[in-house]
């Protein structure tokens, strides 16, 4: 019940993350045009690398010692979240070295070297931002947390939008707009942290605590970012920009769709998990994992196929014409890659994590990564962007098998057979329902498949009890007749 309590509080921030996720791959494929949306997608791929590596041990750090401070003393969380603070102010120096790193790489470059001095001020605000959501989440602060995080994503993209059509800044404008929503909600934040620590001074000890249990996490963070980004470099380097901005967009559609939808399970579900193992250790936790697990798949395994069956209409919807075609070709594939990557980091992962086996789990990560890029080596070449996508499936497939394996040494987490095969069954009977209806083209038969699709899911998920779902409801139903959390 408090599974489905916290997936009905985390929903806003799920539909925010897909408005702006989606509504950047609308307008900027269009207000950018190709070329410019593929140097977007790249910058943005680094930006995303450079803030994992070098900034995510702390957001980690305050994700994983917040309810456990909490639950010592009021001086405890003092002393964590001063901790916490040193670690961001420390990670910042890396990401600023980084950052040169960068600008020297491109310098003969000026349409990405226009982009830099936005990247270098997102970074600091960003970390900032993130630490204290993942605080939020942590102490399951449910409604403060979908509060600041829709505001940083809706508005960075609002605001990156109006200066893409009103300004010819490019490729830098979403950059601008995720520094200007960033610095308007993480002002507030800035002071709740300060609030926190209450004066409070870091702690050596924890700081090094902090650091074995966060570089590790960040090095894993950042393998998995590789596996879904190296491929848009080689691409870049083997066949052109423009090639970029077409795989960027339909993957950015498939992938981050199904993505979105496992990290609505995990915000709901990974905080219940943690607590069981800090109240009651591996076998309770494995218990809430069932759950996790069993949400996961019933919602994102249904969404993998119903992307897979629209991916036509989906994309006349939502890509620019120029980039259209060729997205649509990878939209099927990627979905399901998006859901064995949110399986793998969004779940099977977690083990590591709650044993503290860190430090492990960065070192198997590299196993899936070099593959993907070996893969992409060869495929790119000779199959183009297709070529891309075999890779990240091959390379999925070899992390889950690596990580789930080594995963169970520390805590055994489950995957229910057969209810997700009754899952797959209620998936698949979506296909004859969206068959049906005729092909007339962007929004309309997107809308019209997309609801067709999912009414016939749902009947069949409800009859043959696939996954759960008669529970699911029944957990949500009794849940909205009790007080919301907070």
């Amino acid at each position: 019940m408090k599974l489905a309590r916290h997936l009905a509080g985390y929903l806003p921030a799920n539909l925010a993350s897909a408005l702006a996720s989606f509504g950047a791959v609308y307008v900027f494929t269009r207000l950018l045009g190709p070329e410019e949306y593929g140097r977007y997608a790249l910058m943005l791929s680094v930006m995303a690398l450079i803030h994992t590596l070098t900034l995510a041990p702390g957001e980690a750090a305050a994700y994983r010692y917040t309810a456990k401070a909490r639950a010592e003393s009021e001086r405890a969380l003092a002393e964590h979240f001063a901790t916490v603070r040193a670690l961001l102010l420390r990670s910042l120096l890396l990401a600023a070295l980084a950052m040169v790193a960068l600008a020297a790489a491109v310098s003969h470059m000026p349409r990405y070297l226009q982009i830099l001095p936005w990247i270098a001020l997102s970074m600091p605000i960003g970390t900032l931002v993130q630490a204290t959501l993942e605080a939020h989440r942590a102490s399951q602060q449910v409604q403060r947390y979908v509060a600041v995080y829709s505001f940083k994503l809706l508005g960075g993209f609002a605001i990156g939008a109006v200066i893409a059509w009103l300004t010819d800044a490019g490729a830098a404008a979403p950059f601008m707009g995720l520094v200007v929503a960033g610095l308007i909600v993480g002002i507030p934040q800035l002071f709740w942290l300060q609030k926190q620590a209450k004066g409070a001074s870091p702690r050596a000890d924890k700081i090094r605590a902090y650091y074995a249990y966060g570089l590790p996490i960040a090095a894993a963070l950042s393998l998995d970012l590789l596996l879904s980004v190296a491929d848009r470099f080689l691409i870049s380097l083997f066949i052109g920009e423009a090639a970029v901005g077409a795989y960027a967009a339909g993957y950015g559609v498939a992938d981050k769709t199904i993505l979105l939808l496992c990290a609505w399970a995990a915000m709901a579900g990974q905080p219940l998990v943690l607590a069981a193992f800090e109240e009651e250790g591996p076998e309770a936790a494995r218990r809430e994992a069932s759950g996790l697990v069993s949400t996961m798949m019933l919602i994102g395994l249904p969404a993998a196929m119903g992307l897979a069956l629209v991916a036509e209409p989906l994309s006349e919807a939502l890509i620019g014409e120029d980039l259209r075609e060729q997205a649509a070709r990878i939209i099927p594939w990627i979905a399901f890659a998006g859901l064995m990557n949110g399986l793998l980091m969004h779940y099977y992962v977690e083990a590591f994590q709650l044993a503290q086996k860190t430090g492990e789990q960065a070192l198997l990560m590299l196993i899936p990564a070099g593959v993907n890029i070996v893969a992409n080596l060869i495929l790119i070449p000779q199959f183009g962007i297709i070529g891309a996508v075999a890779a990240t499936i091959a390379s999925y497939v070899i992390g889950i098998l690596v990580i789930a394996g080594r995963g169970r040494r520390y805590i055994a987490f489950p995957f229910p057979v057969l209810p997700v095969l009754k899952i797959l069954v209620a998936s698949l009977a979506m296909w004859p329902a969206i068959a049906i209806i005729p092909e007339f083209g962007g929004w309309p038969e997107l809308i019209a498949k997309a609801i067709a699709g999912a009414i016939v899911y749902a009947a069949a998920a409800l009859a043959i009890d696939a996954g759960g779902a008669r529970s699911f409801v029944q957990d949500r139903l009794n849940a909205s007749t009790e007080p919301p959390a907070t």
